[in-house]
């Protein structure tokens, strides 16, 4: 009896643990994704991080940045060199006066009549070609300018060129060395080439009108923006002429004379090659601003006389250190287009640049 009951305990237990164990839950199988599968979590955008609020795929602009965006990939601009002399401000128009109607004001000062269209920049004085900082405008018929265009490009006008005194002139050949400029389109040469032989040809007829005239180089060697401009200021010059041939590659229409001179404070400048163009600042060459334009105008037309190259005009840039850190009258001066095939190939003669040569002498007579 008792081993009867011992049996049926048993096999009672064995079915309690078998039900019980049936309506255990198993536990649940999980899938490990791998870790290069796994979203990370979201970044926290940094505060300096451009941040834009147009919806996605919208075709509305996006709305400005909470912050400035990054000139890590702007392109560097050339760091001036620092100012020898404390710049005046560039003399600005009162904000009620209005803009000048040009013809009227020629007339009244004896200068001729410019050849200006509302909305072009460009205008011809006397037959050469000026850049303007604002664009004419149509006031009740008459051509009307900004009062800063009076009085950066047209008020010079009736200034008579002076010399300093003593007569000493900086000549700049452009590059040099391993900065080579822009290549010929004919034949294997470079700007630094002509470059340095324009300011050899030139040297001796400047002499002979009685300057005293220092080269920046005298040969094929390099030499920085800064040491350029320090040249200039160890030898007191009254003037700076740098000078350089244009390239446009690969365009190889562009062709004819452009001469530079450093942008007056509140103008907008005609090249600006990338670099930003600041409107309000001012360098130490722009106490020069009148002179500038005088010795440009000079230059331009004696130029385009002696080599009957197309008229490109005077232009105004703020990027070219070379100018902008000038204490005197300071050009640049582009002498033709070594990417345009006819242009390159009277640049690539002795007589073409001799013909620079003369014209530039003419213009410091």
């Amino acid at each position: 009896m008792r081993q009867g009951w011992g049996v049926f305990r048993g096999c009672v237990i064995a079915m309690l643990a078998l039900i019980c164990g049936c309506s255990t839950p198993k536990p649940p199988s999980y899938t490990r994704f791998p870790q290069t599968l796994i979203p990370p979590p979201p970044a926290t955008p940094s505060p300096a991080a451009p941040i834009s609020t147009a919806p996605s795929g919208s075709t509305g602009p996006a709305q400005p940045p909470l912050a400035p965006e990054s000139t890590a990939a702007a392109p560097l601009r050339p760091t001036a060199p620092p100012p020898v002399a404390t710049p005046s401000p560039a003399p600005a128009p009162n904000d009620n006066e209005p803009w000048t109607p040009i013809a009227l004001w020629c007339r009244s000062k004896g200068l001729p009549a410019p050849e200006i269209q509302a909305g072009s920049r460009a205008v011809k004085i006397g037959g050469i070609t000026h850049y303007l900082g604002f664009e004419p405008t149509d006031q009740g018929g008459a051509i009307c300018i900004h009062p800063l265009d009076r009085i950066k490009t047209f008020e010079p006008l009736t200034l008579a060129p002076t010399w300093p005194h003593p007569k000493i002139l900086v000549l700049d050949p452009g590059h040099g060395g391993t900065h080579v400029g822009s290549r010929c389109l004919t034949g294997n040469r470079f700007e630094k080439d002509f470059t340095l032989d324009w300011a050899l040809r030139l040297r001796p007829l400047l002499e002979a009108q009685g300057w005293t005239v220092y080269l920046t180089r005298t040969n094929d060697s390099e030499l920085s923006l800064a040491d350029r401009v320090l040249v200039a200021e160890t030898q007191q010059a009254g003037l700076f002429i740098s000078l350089h041939f244009n390239s446009s590659f690969p365009n190889t229409q562009a062709h004819g004379l452009e001469t530079y001179c450093l942008t007056p404070c509140g103008l907008t400048s005609t090249t600006t090659r990338v670099y930003a163009d600041d409107t309000t600042a001012t360098f130490p060459n722009n106490q020069h601003d009148a002179g500038n334009v005088v010795l440009a105008r000079r230059i331009h037309r004696h130029l385009l006389s002696a080599t009957g190259t197309a008229d490109r005009g005077i232009r105004r840039a703020r990027f070219m250190d070379v100018l902008r850190g000038q204490n005197r009258p300071a050009v640049l001066v582009e002498g033709g287009f070594l990417s345009n095939a006819e242009e390159s190939q009277r640049i690539n003669t002795p007589a073409y640049r001799q013909r620079l040569a003369v014209g530039v002498a003419r213009a410091l007579e």
